[in-house]
């Protein structure tokens, strides 16, 4: 009987766990930090901002870069009190301003005050994926009067 040598056993699996690991999918969580003491339509913008965000960018210009495959999953929280809720409602993609739908669905559905999408599809070359975030405010269990709206940007790069 013959028997097979360890460097030809690991010559074999190489290949495999190099594609395993090329394929593995990374949760990206985005938290929207909301001053929801103050915040008020239309000027949403003066009073939220993405955990981690240069101060000298835009929320429409924040870009987050994913892979194919990532999980997205967005999440509020209240820069005022900690009884106060963010609650993210959905996510929804904004047609012709950037990018195709890479989530196969233009609209995610919120769960649990947080929305989860796993990216499908890569964008264009260069081209950044245009969405809006609806999200409520809760003070002390009272719905703060209107649905809030922020829109960044996803790109899609590499795998």
């Amino acid at each position: 009987m013959k028997t097979i040598s360890a460097p030809r056993i690991f010559l074999f699996l190489l290949p495999l766990l190099l594609l395993t690991n090329l394929r593995a999918q990374t949760e990206r969580v985005i938290t929207l930090e909301v001053n929801t003491a103050d915040i008020e339509n239309p000027n949403v913008n003066d009073f939220c901002n993405f955990m981690g965000q240069d101060p000298g960018v835009s929320n429409e210009d924040y870009t987050i870069e994913a892979n194919l495959g990532d999980i997205i999953i967005w999440r509020g929280v209240s820069t005022s009190s900690p009884e106060h809720t963010v609650e993210i409602r959905a996510i929804n993609h904004q047609g012709n301003r950037g990018g195709r739908d890479i989530f196969g669905d233009n609209r995610l559905g919120g769960e649990n005050g947080e929305v989860r999408g796993t990216i499908l599809y890569r964008t264009e070359a260069g081209a950044d994926y245009k969405y809006n975030i609806q999200f409520r405010v809760y003070i002390d269990g009272s719905r703060k009067r209107g649905t809030f709206n922020i829109d960044p940007k996803i790109r899609v790069v590499g795998q």
